[in-house]
């Protein structure tokens, strides 16, 4: 049975690095679940601001603040 699980390394500041080590050992959970799940949750933050402009810039009558700030002067 083949893993569904990839390495993804990448490089962090020390002090990120001891806040994790630190958070982990005071909640007793592994740095990989912390990781994991900080990214979902980042993701899924991203992917709803990304969302929210897609659907404000789609919508009917809306005029980015920009274009009204210009309209007032």
């Amino acid at each position: 049975m083949k893993s569904h699980i990839q390495v993804f390394a990448t490089k962090l500041p020390k002090d990120l690095v001891a806040q994790i080590a630190d958070l982990c050992n005071k909640l007793g959970i592994r740095k990989n679940f912390l990781v994991e799940e900080a990214l979902r949750d980042k993701i899924e933050d991203l992917l709803d601001a990304y969302d929210l402009r897609q659907s404000m810039k789609e919508a009917t009558g809306f005029h980015p603040w920009e274009s009204v700030k210009k309209g007032i002067r």
